[in-house]
């Protein structure tokens, strides 16, 4: 008889990490590339995570628009936004947890692969991670899809052994996109999602900080 393996799917942006100043500041430069009025500074902040498509569309941006925008925030963030972000008090020690009681840790983000790999070894969490999946380039994946290149890869890596996998994100599209996948996802309050968005979105539980998330993913996949 095989153990499923205990696995935790990561979000980066707002959850792993306080990236929205970098991000906010190349939603503005996109705006200004266009020719609109940037969004409020509150909705600024809910581009933090999702991705980037969607979020241009919803908050005004038009289709015959939406490549330049994209494009424009791309180069902005390569240049400046990326490196403007840090990783939330009590991450590490979380990981550095979960790691020692065995379970096999995988971020699935909306950020471009060619930023996420780079800022994760930046920041230090490249050593505390076993896999990195990000969006493409072009940003055109929505958080189902790329949570479903993460399962893959897990399903590849463990084999026979099978899994049992909890997600952990601040936002609804996490939620979601674990969902399509049968996937429970934990909240983090301290992202940018808010309790409402995720209770409302299916979050199997929300947690107030980094330090209760060992206890919390370990209730979810072992046992």
């Amino acid at each position: 008889m095989t153990t499923a393996l205990p696995v935790a799917l990561l979000d980066l942006d707002g959850t792993l990490m306080d990236s929205a100043s970098g991000i906010a500041a190349s939603v503005r430069h996109a705006y200004a590339q266009v020719g609109l009025p940037a969004p409020a500074e509150a909705v600024i902040r809910s581009f933090a995570g999702p991705p980037i498509t969607w979020s241009f569309t919803t908050h005004g941006v038009g289709a015959e628009q939406l490549d330049t925008a994209v494009a424009a925030y791309g180069t902005h963030f390569s240049d400046v936004g990326v490196w403007d972000t840090r990783v939330f008090d009590g991450i590490p020690e979380a990981l550095v947890a979960l790691r020692e009681a065995g379970v096999l840790l995988v971020v699935a983000t909306a950020k471009p692969l060619r930023w996420a790999e780079p800022i994760c070894a930046e920041t230090g969490l490249t050593p505390l991670l076993d896999h990195v999946v990000g969006a493409p380039d072009d940003e055109s994946e929505t958080k189902g899809e790329i949570i479903g290149r993460a399962l893959a890869w897990v399903r590849g890596t463990v084999g026979e052994a099978g899994y049992r996998a909890v997600m952990l994100g601040d936002r609804e599209h996490d939620v979601h996109g674990a969902a399509e996948h049968g996937v429970p996802c934990l909240g983090a309050l301290w992202g940018y999602g808010g309790e409402d968005e995720l209770r409302t979105a299916g979050a199997a539980d929300v947690l107030a900080s980094p330090a209760e998330v060992p206890a919390a993913v370990l209730a979810r996949v072992t046992g």
